[in-house]
């Protein structure tokens, strides 16, 4: 099985949030962590990582980038669009402590 396409899930997240790609690279020379820039018009840039793996990708983000009504509607919209994008159903099992969301997905 092929390794997932992390630059469709980037697409993905950065329309579902309605902010533009600005940056991606890989942190610390590493091949399996990658920062994301996302930003757009009269919205702050945010900074996310993705962690890769052959079969699954953890995103993750800080809890105060989204309150949890819009981060419950934002998962749904995001679950729907991957399922779409990929033509399958995408396992997301998100976790929560007090800094951040991980979302974690296996294809």
């Amino acid at each position: 099985m092929p390794k997932i396409d992390y630059m469709k899930m980037i697409s993905i997240f950065s329309k579902t949030l309605n902010m533009e790609t600005i940056d991606v690279k890989f942190i610390n020379n590493s091949t399996d962590k990658l920062e994301i820039t996302l930003g757009g018009e009269a919205k702050q840039e945010r900074r996310f990582e993705l962690t890769l793996s052959d079969f699954s990708i953890s995103l993750t983000f800080p809890v105060d980038f989204l309150s949890a009504k819009e981060f419950d509607t934002w998962h749904s919209i995001f679950e729907y669009e991957m399922e779409q994008a990929f033509l399958m159903n995408v396992g997301l099992h998100v976790e929560k402590d007090l800094s951040r969301y991980i979302l974690k997905m296996k294809l």
